[in-house]
């Protein structure tokens, strides 16, 4: 492993200069190779949470193991992609809380892993989604050409859409947003430019995505 020290600010900074500092990030990543496994968050000495990053051939029961020896707060990450898609699985334990974790997905768009538009909770029991804590987000640019959260949706627990809050009209101003349900959707889709169909329900895909992931 190829260790890189940071600062909070994501700054790379010596070995000697990071343990002079209260708080500061520690990088491991694959020998040789820019691919990130690992990083421990270290305040006064001390890792105070961790976020590992699963490969395909990591044994997941072994990353546990490990990463319990090292602290009680950690995340585990895996990623897969899906016809143009990347859905992260994240595990958030917290073992002074619960030995279970806290399980939820996150779709991103391949050209676009910076903004989630979908989030689900996952129930540890059932492995089935909590669809009424499910998040989508559609995005699109003001007029300075910044991207932004312009429709954020949420859901019941059958998956029907609760409310779509649309901002386009005022981002800025939260007084004229407008809000949708499901039974006024196609209105919401009517002023869109695109398809956005995939908002009506708290399914995790797209479904042009589906027939891939599930291959």
């Amino acid at each position: 492993m190829r260790k890189v020290y940071k600062n909070i600010f994501g700054e790379v900074i010596s070995k000697s200069n990071a343990v002079k500092l209260d708080e500061y990030h520690l990088y491991y990543y694959e020998s040789d190779s820019d691919i990130l496994k690992e990083i421990e968050f270290i305040n006064d000495d001390s890792i105070y949470n961790i976020n590992y990053f699963l490969s395909e051939g990591d044994n997941e029961e072994e990353v546990l193991n490990y990463l319990k020896e090292k602290s009680d707060f950690f995340d585990i990450e895996k990623r897969e992609s899906a016809d143009g898609f990347i859905i992260s699985t994240n595990k958030l334990y917290s073992l002074s809380v619960d030995e279970q974790p806290l399980i939820s997905k996150t779709v991103f768009k391949a050209d676009d892993p910076e903004n989630f538009i979908c989030s689900q909770v996952i129930d540890n029991e059932t492995q089935a989604p909590q669809l009424e804590k499910t998040v989508k987000c559609w995005y699109t640019t003001d007029e300075n050409g910044e991207k932004y959260a312009a429709v954020e949706c949420s859901y019941q627990e059958d998956g029907k859409l609760e409310l779509a809050i649309a901002k386009t009209a005022d981002p800025d101003n939260e007084q004229n947003w407008e809000h949708y349900e499901y039974e006024t959707f196609q209105e919401l889709q009517e002023q869109c430019p695109v398809d956005i169909s995939y908002y009506k329900t708290a399914v995790l895909l797209p479904k042009e995505a589906y027939q891939d992931h599930e291959s």
